[in-house]
């Protein structure tokens, strides 16, 4: 496969410069480049055709005949004909495994019957050997056609590892995620290879982003012009003193968290850059710490994108000075304003209550050297203006083997070195024909793919080892370590690849391990799908949604730091606060903005994942929750255990935000329908026991309503005559039962139930991390190396960073 894509790569590389038709002054490479892109995948669908060929054949002959036997005997009482229980009938359990969901249901019978699900208690029970039997028989079927199913795929680059790959191959900072499409997810994860196709958009994409790294390493031909600015931030807001703002000896006072006009206009970014602030400030009319909430960005029209870059508390005693570093584009600037005031005043300039007061401002920038040492990394001492072929076969012979993250011999390197060639022959400068170049590695295969050829052995060689962990922990390419210690064969050994481990998790760039996988295993990412409605949910803002994600992040890193237990996910005592997040928990004591581990009272309903404001924020709407929705995601994240979809036909339960039903009356009618009664018993139960919290995450005992309930007696802020415009509904409901009949009150009750069966959450999180630093999805015949990892996890406690070591040493790991 890798000689197949290495000579279409070539024979297209090597034609890339002659001219288009009816253009002869332009270039074809990036077509060419484009063409051979989409062959590839092709060459891989040929052959998936064949090995399916080969796999249909194969799982024919499985005994499955004996099996359905069986299953008719023990279970077509209840799972045969129009009326069969829980929508499963045994004719759709087919005899052809290669097809996907005829797969799926043989494994669910499997897992049912293992489980002692199968037949129910109530029924006649077959003889246990009778069983053993029909698993073990099942099992091994299953196995196999697993196995005969499972093909090497291709994986590209993500967005995500497309951008990390050029910050540290180059030493840049580039923004191209924008550019490129949204890519699929599969198995929960966006690097899974069955879902990174390649489509001419993306080829395009990915031609513009090469650009655009290449103009940020070369770095602009003249010095950037650098300023040093200090003043006061009276001048920039004078036209609103004596309205909006208070003018002081010290400087001017603000006071609304809401419209505030009062962004820098004094700086304006003349040159994209970072750049550095300081702003004195402290807090005004107050006997505490004010919040000061610092934006940057088009912070004034909003027509380009803008950010908050951070929470500041300031003392009310004195000044205090500010300082911050943002990345900014020409023309953006920066924008303080009070936080944590109320978002308006019938006073104005004349209010008694807290508020901040600003001094002097000093801002400069850009700070980044010039020329960038992108340049001189990529070029070395190498004149442009006088450079020719040799020197464009230096600089290629030092990039293409980083670019490919593995050895690059002279044929490799020579249709590259060919497209420089040919665009110096037409006349072009050398620095044109050297990005000509440049630009065709960063659009080739062998940039864009993991290359992951097994060896003799069937594992991966040391290169793709390295580039699995790198991607792995860091979604970015292996260091000048990792890949040293592929050259020299060492990094396959289990002593060397467990400090390898240790070394990158202890590297500023395992954040992105953090990042990457919450985001998608709890659905992080997902923050900003919706916004709660700011009638129902007042109190929710950036810094509340900031702090959310912050705690789920920074708890996370402590169990893998400490080397935790991964049951702490379900069921903690302690968190990660600061004083925002604090309050909306009602936790008092708690003060400032910084994060800290805080032990939790021994009757709290906080602790774990399930309880973070995060993880509820994601898995409601901007109005309401959902049982249902909240259900799945506990059985498919925590326990593993996916759901299967909704019969057709069955419309979906909407809560009544008027306050007239709840949801758990909503759920018990369509509990009613028997196609959905065998999936609800196990989803609702984890979803009824998170009903006690709102769609912000907040503890509470009665639903919010916009209609029928009582008035609420609270204020949208301690010093606004605003009230909250909700009312208190019907009580909240948060006991259950469990599908295997075992009663709870309240979360509390339902968390010790799921660490019942600890060895189940180590199981799912282990195929969870398992999907994540492979890239595929885990089948049915991965199902003893993931027992063998939960095994030696369960002797270390459990231990997080430990379950992460044993993935890496797991024979899962190392084989393509």
């Amino acid at each position: 496969m890798s000689r197949l894509v290495r000579r279409l790569e070539q024979n297209a590389l090597a034609a890339a410069s002659y001219p288009c038709p009816g253009s002869p002054s332009a270039s074809c490479g990036p077509l060419v480049l484009l063409a051979v892109l989409c062959l590839v995948p092709a060459a891989g669908l040929m052959a998936t055709a064949e090995a399916e060929e080969k796999a249909v054949a194969a799982i024919g002959e499985q005994p499955l005949a004996p099996l359905q036997l069986f299953l008719k005997q023990h279970c077509g009482g209840c799972h045969s004909g129009g009326a069969a229980e829980g929508g499963f009938e045994l004719s759709q359990a087919g005899p052809d495994l290669t097809d996907a969901e005829t797969l799926r249901r043989w494994v669910r019978v499997h897992d049912r019957v293992r489980a002692g699900e199968m037949p129910p208690a109530n029924e006649p029970r077959p003889r246990e050997a009778a069983v053993s039997g029909f698993l073990a028989s099942l099992s091994s079927t299953l196995t196999t056609a697993d196995r005969q199913q499972r093909e090497v795929v291709l994986r590209r680059l993500n967005r995500v590892e497309y951008e990390n790959t050029l910050r540290d191959l180059f030493g840049i900072h580039v923004d191209v995620q924008g550019l490129l499409p949204e890519d699929a997810s599969a198995g929960g994860f966006d690097n899974n290879g069955q879902a990174l196709a390649i489509s001419t958009e993306l080829m395009q994409a990915c031609l513009e982003a090469a650009d655009l790294a290449l103009d940020a390493a070369f770095g602009p031909e003249k010095e950037p012009k650098r300023v040093h600015l200090k003043f006061p931030l009276r001048q920039d807001v004078e036209r609103h003193i004596g309205n909006l703002f208070r003018d002081t000896e010290e400087g001017v006072a603000m006071f609304h968290s809401g419209y505030s006009p009062s962004a820098f206009r004094t700086f304006m970014a003349r040159e994209p850059g970072t750049y550095r602030a300081r702003i004195q400030a402290r807090g005004f009319q107050s006997d505490s710490p004010v919040m000061m909430q610092v934006e940057g960005g088009d912070v004034i029209v909003h027509h380009r994108p803008f950010r908050v870059v951070g929470w500041y508390a300031l003392p009310p005693d004195r000044m205090t000075v500010v300082e911050l570093k943002e990345r900014l584009d020409k023309y953006d600037t920066f924008h303080p304003k009070p936080y944590g005031t109320p978002s308006g005043t019938r006073e104005k300039h004349e209010y008694q209550g807290p508020g901040i007061l600003i001094g002097e401002i000093e801002v400069e920038g850009p700070l980044e050297e010039w020329p960038p040492p992108s340049r001189k990394q990529l070029l070395g001492e190498i004149d442009l203006t006088t450079a020719g072929l040799p020197e464009a076969r230096e600089i290629l012979t030092r990039f293409v083997p980083r670019a490919f993250r593995r050895p690059a011999d002279e044929a490799t390197i020579a249709p590259y070195l060919a497209l420089v060639q040919q665009s110096l022959e037409q006349g072009r400068p050398f620095e044109e024909a050297l990005r000509l170049g440049l630009k065709a590695v960063l659009c080739s295969p062998e940039f864009l793919f993991l290359h992951e050829p097994p060896t003799d052995a069937g594992t991966l060689d040391s290169y793709a080892l390295a580039s699995r962990l790198s991607y792995f922990l860091w979604s970015s390419q292996p260091d000048a370590e990792l890949l040293q210690s592929a050259a020299d064969g060492t990094l396959q050994q289990p002593q060397v690849l467990r400090a390898q481990v240790e070394r990158m998790l202890a590297d500023e760039r395992a954040a992105e391990f953090t990042a990457n996988f919450t985001g998608q295993w709890l659905r992080l990412r997902e923050i900003n799908f919706t916004e709660p409605d700011g009638m129902l949910y007042p109190e929710y803002d950036t810094y509340l949604r900031y702090s959310m994600l912050e705690e789920t992040r920074r708890f996370f890193n402590e169990i893998l730091g400490q080397d935790l237990s991964l049951l702490n996910f379900v069921d903690s005592d302690w968190t990660i606060l600061n004083e925002r997040l604090a309050k909306h928990y009602d936790m008092p004591g708690i003060t400032g903005p910084e994060f800290r581990r805080v032990e939790l009272p021994p009757d709290s309903v906080r602790g774990g994942v399930l309880t973070q404001a995060s993880v509820l924020k994601v898995t409601a709407n901007g109005t309401n929750t959902s049982p249902v929705v909240r259900g799945t995601f506990v059985l498919e994240n925590i326990l593993g255990q996916p759901t299967p979809p909704p019969p057709p036909g069955v419309p979906a339960v909407e809560p009544d935000i008027r306050g007239a039903t709840t949801i758990r009356e909503q759920l018990a009618k369509h509990r009613n329908v028997e196609s959905c009664a065998s999936c609800h018993r196990q989803i609702d139960p984890p979803g009824f026991a998170l009903e006690s919290f709102d769609v912000a995450g907040g503890y509470r005992t009665w639903y919010r309503s916009l209609g029928e309930g009582k008035q609420v007696n609270l204020y949208l802020h301690p010093d606004s005559p605003v009230r909250v415009r909700y009312r208190q509904g019907p009580d909240v409901d948060s006991s259950g039962t469990t599908a295997g009949g075992t009663d709870f009150a309240d979360i509390r009750d339902f968390r010790q139930l799921l660490l019942q069966n600890p060895d189940q959450i180590a199981r799912c999180l282990t195929e969870k991390l398992l999907s994540y630093a492979t890239g595929r999805s885990m089948g049915f015949s991965d199902r003893p190396a993931v027992e063998q990892i939960v095994t030696k996890v369960k002797q270390r406690n459990y231990g997080f960073r430990s379950l992460v070591h044993e993935v890496v040493q797991s024979e899962l790991f190392h084989r393509p």
